[in-house]
Parts: C-alpha cells; sequence; structure tokens
C-alpha cells in the first residue's frame, strides 16, 4: 500500500492484481484487454489507469510479484555449515519444487512470450528463479571450500552445473505440456544421481 493509498483503495488495487494475474498466466499477454479485464472486476477504465497507468504497467506488477511469491522459498533455506550432501539435498528439492511448479511454469512460458517486448520483466524472472538458486549455492560452495569440504574450484560454475543438470528434461516437459509435473520419486532419482556424481567430482 503507498502512504497516499487509503485501505479501500489498496484492497481495489489488490483485487485487481489477484484477477489480471490469472488471466495473464491463463492467456498470455496478447489475450488480455483492458477492457475485458474491467469486464470482470468492475470499477472504471479511470481507476485502473491511476493505479497502474496502462497494460504495461499492470504486467511489471504483476511479474514483481510473481517474482518475488516464487523465490521465496529459495530465500528461506539455510544451506549454512550443512554437510555437503545435505546441503545439495536441501537446494535441489527446495529449486525443483520451485521451477516445476505449475504456477512457475506458467510465468516461464509468459515471460518468454514477452521478452523481447519486455526485457526487464525477463531479467526479474532470471534473477528471481535460477538467479537466486545459483547465488545461494555459489556461496555454500565458498565456505565449503573454505572448510576443505570440497577440492578448490569455481564456485559460481559449480553451482549452474550442479542446478541445470536438474531441470533440462524435467522442465522441458512442463514448459511443453507433455506432464503437468514428474513424481516425486522421478525427481528424487535424479536429485540422488546428480549428488551421487557431484560429490565424486568435489572431493578435496
Amino acid at each position: 500500500m503507498t502512504q497516499l493509498e487509503s485501505p479501500r483503495q489498496a484492497a481495489k488495487r489488490q483485487h485487481i492484481l489477484d484477477v489480471a494475474t490469472e488471466m495473464f498466466l491463463e492467456d498470455g499477454y496478447a489475450g488480455v484487454s483492458v477492457d475485458g479485464l474491467i469486464a470482470r472486476i468492475g470499477g472504471s477504465k479511470r481507476t485502473f489507469y491511476a493505479y497502474f497507468g496502462g497494460k504495461d504497467g499492470l504486467f511489471a506488477a504483476i511479474i514483481a510479484r510473481l517474482c518475488e511469491e516464487i523465490v521465496n522459498p529459495l530465500t528461506h533455506m539455510d544451506l549454512k555449515r550443512k554437510p555437503l550432501r545435505e546441503a545439495l539435498l536441501t537446494i535441489a528439492e527446495t529449486f525443483l519444487d520451485v521451477v516445476l511448479a505449475p504456477r512457475t511454469t506458467a510465468l516461464h512460458r509468459l515471460i518468454v512470450a514477452e521478452a523481447p517486448r519486455a526485457p526487464e520483466a525477463a531479467r526479474s524472472f532470471f534473477e528471481a528463479a535460477p538467479g537466486t538458486a545459483y547465488r545461494c549455492l555459489s556461496e555454500y560452495f565458498t565456505w565449503a571450500e573454505r572448510a576443505g569440504l570440497v577440492a578448490p574450484g569455481n564456485a559460481e560454475r559449480r553451482a549452474v552445473i550442479f542446478l541445470d543438470a536438474l531441470t533440462g528434461k524435467f522442465q522441458l516437459q512442463c514448459l511443453l505440456g507433455l506432464v503437468e509435473s514428474p513424481s516425486q520419486s522421478e525427481r528424487r532419482l535424479l536429485i540422488e544421481e546428480a549428488i551421487a556424481i557431484f560429490i565424486d567430482g568435489l572431493e578435496p
């Protein structure tokens, strides 16, 4: 809520965001019109433009909100001082839960479709989903190297290699609509294999 918004105005703005978010995720940017949104939520165009300045302003607000939503589990991980295997398991499970969630998949499709037109939204999405996970794991690898748990190496590259090894097939299948989401057993088998390979390669 901004300083100038009353509780009623803040609630109205939130309602517009709630409804518009689902419309954008279901129909894409091109499939949503201001007239269509107003027809669903009621109110006036004047109110809508006062809140968001237009469709692009609404889109930017929705992307910022969704990025904050999906990144939340990643920012609440605690990898500090964990043994290597435990740290890799924690981030792998959390990362897959985030990137393979149906809502994240819908946002991913929307961002890819609109990236040429809205590069800032694309950058925000990258920084929120993979970017946060890369940073968290990179910070852990830096600590683990100092603690003698892993051989010296580039922490950032290691983080990217490990996390990207988890997503390829599963994420592409979800984005293409071939599966809604892989089972927990499928995820666990991939995670365990990736961890085993990685730990062998990182032994000091």
